[in-house]
């Protein structure tokens, strides 16, 4: 950026002409369905997930991916608070399930957790993704814009 395009920046910063939305566009929250992914399942064929407004200003969020045989799946249900175009804080539970990790056991997170959207990333993506079986085995659970 030349130092005119910095100085017409910073003027139209001041005047408020240019807002944070504009900065970094398609990383609102919006209601509706949008895709969801667990890697071990699919990112070519996502899940979805229906995303509700609240009076409060929250979202409410329910959904669902699951394998072809529908054994293994990832789930979410919960409350999210956008707190920036790039993070949600979402309160809930995720429940994943692989056949080939944690034994093919359910492994079931409660409480609050991160997703952070990166670069030019068009999904924000679970921080917390440490998989219940441990051995650096992570779970990337995906939420598209």
């Amino acid at each position: 950026m030349n130092w005119k395009h910095a100085i017409a920046f910073l003027f139209a910063l001041l005047a408020g002409s240019y807002t944070f939305a504009q900065s970094a566009p398609g990383k609102t929250l919006t209601p509706g369905k949008h895709n969801f992914t667990l890697q071990w399942i699919s990112w070519d064929v996502p899940g979805k997930v229906n995303i509700v407004k609240n009076a409060d200003g929250t979202f409410a969020i329910k959904g669902e991916q699951y394998s072809d045989d529908k054994k293994d799946f990832v789930t979410i249900d919960g409350t999210i608070t956008q707190t920036s175009p790039a993070e949600l804080v979402f309160t809930g539970t995720i429940r994943t399930r692989y056949s080939n990790v944690n034994n093919g056991e359910v492994c079931e997170k409660k409480g609050t957790y991160h997703f952070l959207s990166k670069g030019a990333r068009k999904y924000w993506r679970l921080q917390e993704m440490d998989n219940c079986e441990g051995n650096n085995v992570v779970d990337y659970v995906d939420i598209f814009f």
